[in-house]
């Protein structure tokens, strides 16, 4: 069944965890060829057991306008941010930095419907109202993606 995986599927359209669910297969089945393409495509996307091989770091960047004078704002907008980092994560079943291509501007535009640059301090209220209706549930289900991550 897998003699041919490698050659019949474009690996690169596999999330991270289909891919290490297709390595596992091949591996129990003994298909050192499909096991070998497997293998090299997470090393390539640096998943799996060759995850924290890239190098750089993996951390969100969450730049402020000087006009934010509320000390809380910070606080609600980096948890807003990673909380809506992990739901994309969960949405692509990916394993890498929650923050790849997922920038803060991106974020505060698809959020609040404008760039990180015009954020004032009466947003607070909004990033707040975004946490409360989606943290609970992503945490949950972005604690079973973790488990499948570091299983690979």
């Amino acid at each position: 069944c897998l003699a041919n995986f490698a050659a019949a599927e474009n690996l690169a359209s596999l999330s991270d965890v289909q891919l290490a669910e297709r390595t596992r297969e091949a591996v129990g089945v003994q298909d050192a060829d499909a096991a070998l393409d497997l293998l090299t495509e997470m090393q390539r996307r640096g998943t799996g057991i060759f995850a924290g091989l890239k190098s750089g770091t993996c951390d969100e960047v969450i730049d402020l306008p000087e006009g934010i004078s509320d000390w809380r704002f910070k606080g609600a907008a980096r948890q807003a941010y990673i909380t809506a980092a992990k739901s994309k994560a969960l949405e692509a079943g990916t394993c890498g930095c929650l923050f790849n291509g997922f920038s803060f501007d991106m974020f505060t535009s698809e959020i609040l419907g404008k760039p990180g640059a015009d954020l004032v301090n009466d947003d607070r209220a909004e990033l707040e109202s975004y946490l409360t209706q989606h943290q609970r549930e992503t945490e949950a289900r972005y604690r079973d993606l973790e488990t499948v991550c570091r299983s690979m």
